[in-house]
């Protein structure tokens, strides 16, 4: 399994949401939205891995555990990622048309990767209108969060077209995320920062916060470690889940789960909880990009830059 799950409510008990014999629209999405394997099965989720390449051997993402990917990083291991190959959409699609009436995907933001113009590539190519491609705009579990509020709608017997006025509406304008970023290294080789910042950044062991803006990954600040970092987290997570439009909130880290369980541990106890609160784990196709050690949590609703 790639993805963790900590969750302050059991598997057992998630709600069921509908009848699944009324659902007539199948949710896909990319393997970066770092699901849960029971979240991803009790909503029949389909999910299209993307590649990581280790020191130039090629991997499904879920053909490699996330122990296995952080140590053979941590040991020196160079890490990247690719896009699936056109072949694999297509038998995804194939087989969710078998079964279902329309089939909507959701990718990790299109100024990413190449995820989202593959999956168009192939659904013009191949098919008609019932596969609908969407950008979320987003990455990791906060793709998973929009992913997740979907597949409850698909579940529930919604058509495909209020699917997708729940996305235009909802998931993609009004989903958050914040993070703290506990090394610059990878960000570094895999050009998401410019060399000013990472030598800042080295000099004086401030730690990014992490931010998707118009589906590009910004920082709207930086704190002076990890510790700092948590506190801004929470401070800003007081006022998110007050502001939330959507009952759910997904904590997230990469091998860091004591400060995931301590997000967790905290939007637990704040006054009107969300009734959802999870915690998984990053995979490698984010890890690779933002190394170990981060956190953050993502939500649905409002955001405003005074809360920072």
């Amino acid at each position: 399994m790639v993805s963790r799950l900590l969750t302050v409510v059991p598997m057992q008990y998630l709600k069921p949401f509908g009848d699944s014999s009324l659902t007539t629209v199948k949710i896909i999405t990319d393997s970066t939205c770092d699901l849960p394997p029971a979240i991803r099965k009790q909503y029949n989720i389909g999910t299209i891995p993307v590649n990581v390449i280790l020191d130039d051997n090629l991997y499904s993402q879920y053909d490699i555990t996330n122990d296995d990917f952080y140590s053979r990083m941590a040991a020196g291991e160079l890490a990247s990622t690719g896009v699936p190959s056109p072949n694999v959409f297509k038998i995804a699609f194939d087989d969710a048309l078998e079964e279902f009436d329309d089939v909507i995907v959701f990718t990790l933001s299109s100024k990413l990767s190449g995820v989202f113009q593959t999956a168009t590539m192939v659904a013009k190519q191949f098919f008609d209108d019932r596969i609908i491609i969407i950008d979320s705009a987003a990455l990791t579990l906060q793709l998973g969060l929009a992913v997740y509020e979907a597949a409850k709608f698909a579940r529930e017997g919604k058509t495909r077209e209020e699917i997708i006025t729940l996305a235009n509406n909802v998931l993609i304008p009004k989903n958050n995320i914040l993070g703290v970023i506990a090394t610059l290294k990878n960000l570094k080789r895999s050009g998401r920062i410019g060399a000013i910042s990472w030598l800042l950044g080295s000099l004086l062991s401030v730690k990014p916060l992490l931010q998707l803006e118009d589906g590009l990954i910004v920082s709207p600040g930086k704190v002076r470690n990890l510790d700092h970092g948590m506190t801004l987290l929470k401070k800003t997570g007081r006022f998110a889940s007050e502001h939330r439009e959507v009952d759910t909130i997904f904590c997230a880290h990469a091998r860091n789960p004591e400060r995931g369980k301590e997000l967790v541990d905290f939007f637990k106890d704040l006054p009107n909880p969300a009734s959802e609160i999870f915690c998984g784990e990053i995979g490698p196709s984010m890890g690779t990009h933002i190394g170990p050690g981060a956190f953050g949590f993502a939500w649905l609703g409002r955001f405003e830059k005074e809360w920072l």
